[in-house]
């Protein structure tokens, strides 16, 4: 039915492209502004539009379908992202969590129910992540649980996101979804299969031959391949070639973190647990530091008591070594051999235990 939807769409927009935005928002004030825009760095506006009366309306005329935000610049909750497409496009705004809507044409439809559906996973796991971490008191034990718990909601969650990128494939929501979420979402070898189902003119866009090159490149750094060699600065500024460090170890963990990463540190009891039950068995442990601020990674160092080699280049997201191995997100650790080969990736908790305690019976 959503096929035969949007081919029926399709076939509309031939006849027209024009496009209605109806909304109401909630708690206005007459004459209140809102913008449009498609800017997602800046939020420059592309277009402004007038409330009245609690409502709110924008049309025009567009060949092709895009994402866009409306939003307002005096209530930063009053915003929602939605695809301008032919038709008519309701909207809700609302300052609640998850209050505002959009709906009305096939590919917001669409929208909607995935947002619907992930946040109720969100939901669940700021719930664990508050009532835990939250917790100072809480022991070692607890925090591994939720971090199970919240891993189990992290697949739930990417199982969502793929299999709406996967239906949607042929139309702008599908393509969307394939370049806003990250490999943790959506692993690389569902990225490829879903490259191929692109229509072929999306497929030469820019962003999609970007795609292809960055997983051609994490092959490079993926499990079972051997790790390339790299020198970043220690905490005391001498230079640290990691596998200089490999070398030293049976099994050497190369830990990507930072001062600012609460996860990371909310992990680093684990690790320093894991590093002492087994560092007289072969275990190394090589930190790499997004860091932009040395002050801020020394500190944090000394406060968690990291006794483990650490590097970093002190350029935040833009590290070196993050970008060498596709990394979007921290915590994450890859596990490599004496010799550097990788064994796996992206371990955490009782799985990461469970791993190293394998390989050094």
């Amino acid at each position: 039915m959503l096929i035969m939807t949007a081919a029926g769409l399709g076939l509309a927009a031939c006849q027209s492209n024009t496009y209605q935005i109806k909304g109401t928002i909630e708690d206005a004030t007459e004459g209140d502004t809102l913008f449009l825009t498609t800017d997602m760095q800046q939020g420059t506006p592309r277009d402004t539009i007038l409330v009245k009366d609690g409502q709110f309306e924008i049309s025009g005329e567009t060949d092709s379908t895009f994402f866009c935000v409306i939003y307002s610049k005096t209530e930063e909750a009053l915003n929602v992202p939605l695809f301008v497409e032919p038709g008519t496009i309701k909207v809700k705004m609302s300052k609640e969590p998850g209050g505002s809507r959009v709906g009305g044409t096939a590919i917001n439809d669409e929208w909607q129910r995935m947002n619907d559906s992930t946040m109720v996973i969100g939901k669940e796991i700021n719930n664990i992540a508050e009532k835990v971490y939250a917790n100072q008191e809480a022991g070692q034990e607890e925090q591994a649980k939720a971090m199970e718990q919240i891993d189990k909601l992290n697949k739930r969650f990417s199982g969502i996101v793929l299999n709406f990128t996967e239906r949607n494939i042929k139309n702008e929501l599908g393509y969307f979804l394939l370049t806003v979420y990250p490999e943790e979402i959506i692993p690389n070898k569902d990225r490829m299969r879903l490259i191929g189902m692109l229509p072929a003119d999306v497929r030469k866009r820019e962003a999609i031959k970007q795609m292809e090159q960055l997983i051609s490149n994490s092959e490079k750094t993926s499990e079972g391949a051997t790790l390339p060699d790299f020198t970043m600065q220690s905490l005391t500024g001498t230079p640290i070639s990691i596998m200089s460090e490999v070398s030293k170890n049976k099994i050497t963990i190369l830990d990507f973190w930072a001062s600012w990463c609460g996860p990371c540190r909310q992990m680093m009891p684990q690790m320093l647990e894991l590093y002492k039950n087994y560092k007289d068995k072969g275990l190394g442990i090589v930190g790499i530091s997004l860091d932009e601020e040395a002050g801020a990674w020394q500190q944090a160092s000394d406060d968690l008591g990291i006794p483990w080699p650490q590097m970093s280049d002190l350029k935040g997201w833009e590290c070196e070594a993050a970008k060498m191995f596709n990394i979007t997100s921290i915590p994450h650790t890859i596990i490599v051999d004496q010799s550097g080969r990788i064994l796996r990736r992206d371990l955490r908790g009782d799985q990461l235990e469970q791993f190293i305690a394998e390989q050094l019976k």
